[in-house]
């Protein structure tokens, strides 16, 4: 940290500067401080940068880029201004040193700081591969911060973790990065596995203290690589003798581990490897460097004397700063800063010896505006109480006392019962909320179906049934059931449940699991027959329908050419009584994909039959569906008819008084289901909008689009009474699904990288939620969630969080 000069801007937006905390290749952080009184970090371009028009481009979309960052080892966003003369984003300030200053202030780092670094990076590589699939490339010793909670990320990208940048030919930009990967060496665009490669190096330095591939050359110069892999810059002849042997040492050399902790060498040199696909997972390698997550280890570890010292003194010179300007905020001179420990030279280039790499960004590249984030100031500690605990566990550390920076939870321990626990959550970080109350990976099983509460109980289907209390994350008992494996539960009453399995349907006790009573699903069918895949449709009180494959054995039917004979059925039966009720083999256009019950009835749709006419045929369109109904009594048809052209892309919600909502294409309708008249329609903007599942509570209704915004409508008429976005990227994917808390008051939207939580009333953007690292998704996928009072339980993969929600 160091004063402000004659050459350094007095203020970005709202935000007075007070210092500079550091800078990089292609920006300049500083100290600044808010009319609200808040202290910022705001980082800036390098002003001869802010003229070049392909650099603002790349400036806003990584700025975009933050909200698929969130999570706790990112620095957040709270304020930006991409259109400025010298663009800028503002981030909550921390004390913090980067990699490049710690390694340069102490040495090597401790290993439990290493592994927890490690994971933490880890885990945010996994989110950033998840959500975008591609390179993130914003790893370097200058953007990896160590702070006194754990490490953060500064960068969103490629540009911010840059250590130059210049106006290239043709109007491109030339970004030079801090490391190099075999496959840039070869020619080719760096994939996810670059990330998990150069976050090895930087391990392997964090460890050593230098670069892994350091051969000394004194002076080496940058190499510079476009996307398309690495080529010397035009005209450039200076030092290409170091630039080539830093390249064959990336390309052919094997990694000097030699001084890497002995435990650590196998995961570096996996995550080092020449071959892209030899490289770990980032969730597989945040899970070897820290098998109880990221923060367990950012808990355990101890950060070294001098970087707490470090952390302290910059934590009473940001104090120093802010009693001067609370004196006299009016005061446009900024007072010195109070002398900070002297940092050696921690530039990339110096401290790791690294061989940078560039990218070329072709000029005229479409600009991508930022998701503008939310300033509502995040629920977390008190930002003078950060700053004085800071200064507090170097005081504990001076006197000899116990106080560390990454400090354990000494909170009480549950006694071991062999059972799984749910994993300690995170701590809150600031400007991060919420904090998961619990955490809990499904053990040792494959889960099938869909999780149910059932009061207090959360259940979790499988080859074992699983019952955990919602409100701790504890596991209460689990059922492992060796060929009835579970599928969807369903409360039955205060002390039963009931379980769809393969083999027939099980009451089990919520108290303890035990198996009360199983009617197999012969006991359903006729002889010669067999039934499989069975799916939960609908649930109504006592009754639950299912669907499931009836297979009648050749010789056992009215078929005579040998064949066996195969229909999906649907059945409808008394969980209370334990009796069937009825069967209906559907034909083979009513394959029931939903069906919603509505007084005394079961309502779904089917493909419309076919017009005799062929002009007729012609004319109606393609996946038309037929509205029809069964009695909930006997499973007999009650009436059936097309509304409009309505295809049903979506499951459409019903209201008691009989409205269907329902999406179509690039709109969202409302009928009167009995007579099918139209009471409204809201077009999508967009020639690309879709809309997904509507959902109705009380006196709203709420739905989301693929432009990632959530909408809050008046369901008699269709006005709209708020509409808010996310924060995720425009136009990605599906339309997020969404929920409602179970007071009303947040409604909640779920896309496949994170849960976003708004206020019901107002629209306002409450918080988001990622998981991170530890979940098996098998692929990206979206959040699913159930609510109870006071708690969120949000799925991803075979993940389960308990998050708090009003």
């Amino acid at each position: 940290m160091r004063d402000l000069n004659g050459a350094d801007p007095r203020r970005f937006g709202p935000y007075r500067t007070l210092a500079v905390l550091r800078e990089a290749g292609t920006t300049r952080s500083y100290l600044a401080r808010g009319g609200d009184g808040r202290t910022v970090t705001v980082t800036a371009a390098e002003p001869r940068l802010a003229a070049v028009s392909v650099f603002r481009s790349r400036f806003r979309q990584e700025l975009a880029a933050a909200a698929r960052l969130a999570g706790p080892w990112a620095q957040p966003v709270l304020d930006s201004a991409p259109d400025d003369p010298v663009p800028w984003f503002a981030s909550p300030f921390t004390p913090s040193l980067s990699l490049a200053e710690a390694v340069a202030l102490t040495g090597p780092l401790p290993e439990p700081v290493v592994r927890a670094l490690g994971a933490a990076l880890a885990e945010t590589l996994e989110r950033t591969r998840a959500a975008a699939g591609g390179a993130f490339q914003g790893l370097g010793p200058e953007v990896v911060l160590l702070a006194a909670d754990g490490p953060r990320i500064s960068a969103f990208g490629p540009l911010g973790a840059a250590t130059a940048a210049a106006e290239g030919p043709g109007g491109g930009l030339a970004v030079t990065l801090g490391y190099l990967t075999p496959e840039q060496v070869a020619g080719h665009r760096p994939g996810p596995p670059a990330d998990v490669f150069v976050l090895g190096t930087l391990l392997a330095y964090a460890a050593t203290g230098t670069n892994p591939f350091d051969a000394n050359d004194a002076g080496a110069d940058p190499l510079d690589a476009d996307h398309a892999g690495a080529r010397p810059v035009a005209g450039d002849v200076s030092g290409s003798a170091a630039r080539h042997r830093a390249a064959e040492r990336i390309a052919r050399q094997e990694p000097d581990l030699a001084s890497v902790p002995e435990e650590l060498r196998p995961v570096l040199a996996r995550c080092l490897a020449k071959d892209p696909a030899q490289r770990p997972e980032p969730s597989v390698l945040a899970a070897v460097l820290a098998p109880s997550g990221a923060a367990a280890a950012v808990s355990a570890g101890r950060l070294p004397a001098r970087l707490t010292a470090a952390l302290a003194e910059q934590a009473s010179a940001v104090l120093g700063l802010e009693a001067r300007e609370d004196r006299d905020d009016r005061e446009e001179a900024v007072p010195a800063v109070p002398a900070t420990p002297t940092v050696p030279d921690a530039s990339p280039a110096a401290a790791t010896g690294a061989s940078p790499a560039s990218e070329a960004v072709p000029a005229g590249e479409r600009d991508v505006p930022p998701a503008r984030p939310t300033t509502r100031r995040a629920a977390g500690p008190d930002r003078r109480a950060l700053l004085t605990g800071v200064l507090s566990g170097a005081a504990g550390l001076a006197l000899g006392g116990g106080v560390t920076a990454w400090a354990t939870d000494d909170r009480p321990r549950p006694a071991a019962t062999g059972k799984p626990a749910a994993r300690k959550p995170r701590e809150p970080v600031p400007g991060v909320p919420p904090a998961a109350m619990w955490a809990y990976d499904m053990p040792d099983t494959l889960f099938y179906g869909s999780p149910a509460l059932h009061g207090d109980v959360l259940l979790l289907p499988g080859d074992s049934l699983v019952a955990l209390d919602v409100r701790t994350g504890r596991e209460l008992w689990r059922r492992k059931e060796p060929v009835d494996n579970a599928s969807h539960p369903v409360r039955v009453d205060d002390e039963l449940l009931v379980v769809l399995g393969v083999q027939g349907l099980l009451w089990r006790s919520v108290k303890d699991g035990a198996r009360r009573h199983k009617v197999p699903y012969g006991q359903l069918l006729e002889t010669g027959e067999d039934m499989s895949s069975t799916h939960l449709v609908a649930r109504d009180g006592a009754v639950v329908w299912f669907k499931g494959n009836v297979e009648k054995a050749a010789g056992a039917g009215t078929r005579t050419d040998g064949a066996d004979e195969k229909t999906i059925t649907l059945f409808a039966y008394d969980v209370v009584r334990r009796e069937p009720l009825w069967r209906r083999p559907l034909a083979e256009h009513e394959y029931v994909a939903w069906a919603l019950p509505h007084r005394g009835l079961l309502v779904s749709s089917r493909d419309a039959p076919r017009p005799r006419d062929a002009k007729a045929r012609k004319k109606q369109p393609e996946g038309l569906q037929e509205f029809y109904t069964l009695d909930r009594a006997s499973g007999e048809e009650v009436w059936a008819r097309t509304i409009d052209d309505l295809t049903v892309g979506s499951l459409p919600t019903l209201s008691g008084t009989g409205t269907l909502y329902a999406a179509q294409d690039r709109e969202l309708r409302a009928y009167e289901l009995r007579t099918g008249r139209e009471l409204w329609r809201m077009r999508h903007a967009s020639p690309d909008g879709r809309y997904g599942e509507p959902v109705l509570t009380g006196d709203t209704l709420y739905v989301a689009d693929n432009d990632q915004v959530v909408y809050a409508l008046d369901p008699v008429s269709g006005r709209q009474q708020w509409s808010r976005k996310t924060g995720f990227l425009d136009g990605v994917g599906s339309p997020p699904s969404v929920a409602v808390s179970a007071s009303g008051a947040a409604v909640l939207s779920l896309d496949a990288v994170q849960v976003t939580a708004f206020a019901a009333a107002s629209g306002e953007r409450l918080w988001k939620f990622q998981a991170v690292g530890e979940q098996d998704t098998g692929g990206l996928e979206p959040y699913g969630l159930l609510t109870v009072d006071g708690i969120c339980v949000v799925r991803y993969g075979r993940s389960f969080y308990g998050v708090p929600v009003e």
